[in-house]
């Protein structure tokens, strides 16, 4: 553990951070792991590499890195500023656009829940840095890895003096991590109340991961 140090994330990093998502984060997200009638349609779609490269370039994200092993990759967090007409955007896109595969159902539902929460009205501020994805290599997790780079995006949003930094949890375990480090839910969605227009449930990851829910925290 000693070994594993938090350094900032550049664009130069995004080849190494893609091949890094792709097997520890996009493998293990309960959201992404349910079944699909074609498993082609759980694919990671390119607009998703497009939203990664375009928070690397704002030079908010952090990478936890293993020193033992040449400065490699074991831990990502993905973060950028957010303002009250980026929250526009993407509730109006993701309603409009057509949903074609897993991911656009993933995105439907988190900008649903993320416009519902309105951090923006519930801190009373006009920008926030925005917690979008944090992911652990499985050879360190229940190390302290994820609290480090969740602390460490909290510290980075002080530095750049924004008021408040925020998440969309999206599984048990990233609610866990992120409430206790005081971050409090501003609002939740329960997987089973998300239907369509039959009243069927469209996504039912597997328990204990039972809701989504938007956090923050004041700084």
């Amino acid at each position: 553990m000693s070994e594993i140090a938090i350094r900032a994330l550049g664009v130069e990093d995004f080849p190494e951070v893609e091949a890094f998502l792709a097997e520890h984060f996009f493998k293990h997200e309960p959201l992404m792991l349910i079944p699909q009638e074609d498993p082609s349609q759980a694919a990671v779609v390119e607009p998703e590499s497009e939203l990664h490269h375009q928070l690397l370039q704002q030079g908010l994200s952090l990478a936890a890195v293993d020193n033992a092993q040449g400065g490699r990759i074991v831990g990502v967090a993905l973060s950028g500023a957010m303002e009250p007409s980026d929250l526009e955007r993407e509730y109006k896109e993701t309603q409009e656009k057509p949903v074609s595969c897993l991911l656009d159902k993933i995105h439907k539902l988190l900008a649903g829940v993320e416009w519902r929460a309105n951090v923006f009205k519930h801190y009373g501020v006009e920008r926030v840095l925005y917690l979008y994805m944090l992911g652990v290599s499985s050879e360190v997790r229940r190390q302290g890895v994820g609290s480090r780079l969740v602390s460490g995006t909290i510290e980075l949003g002080r530095t750049h003096g924004f008021p408040v930094v925020c998440s969309t949890c999206t599984n048990l375990n990233s609610t866990r991590l992120m409430t206790g480090l005081q971050m409090e839910c501003v609002l939740a969605q329960e997987y089973a109340d998300y239907k369509d227009e039959r009243g069927e449930v469209i996504l039912q990851p597997a328990a204990p991961h039972t809701k989504a829910s938007v956090v923050g925290i004041r700084l």
